[in-house]
């Protein structure tokens, strides 16, 4: 597996941290000793020291799209094009009122 390590100097030292693991941190005066520390360190913790466990969480709520259970309604509704035609036109409308040259009532 292949972690992410966070590498900084600090007063001539290398501080390694395993960025999923900051508990896990190491200083070293070599920035190789302190990665192999560091992967040493991590290996322990993670056999040793603790368990990484995966867990299923039920949700009570949907968290889909709230969308999809709507698509579709419309497709046998004969007026649907002209609703369509109709807020189209409103936008035009609106569109040309805003137009710096347009007439704003």
């Amino acid at each position: 597996m292949i972690y992410d390590v966070i590498l900084s100097r600090e007063d001539d030292k290398y501080i390694a941290r395993a960025k999923e693991w900051p508990e896990v941190t190491v200083s070293e005066n070599s920035r190789d000793a302190a990665i192999a520390r560091l992967k040493s360190q991590l290996l322990d913790y993670l056999t040793n020291q603790i368990e990484v466990v995966q867990v299923e969480i039920p949700l009570s709520t949907q968290t889909g799209n709230p969308w999809l259970d709507k698509f579709g309604w419309f497709k046998d509704d004969p007026t649907f094009d002209d609703l369509q035609a109709e807020i189209a036109a409103y936008r035009q409308d609106i569109d040309r009122q805003m137009e710096p040259d347009g007439d704003i009532a």
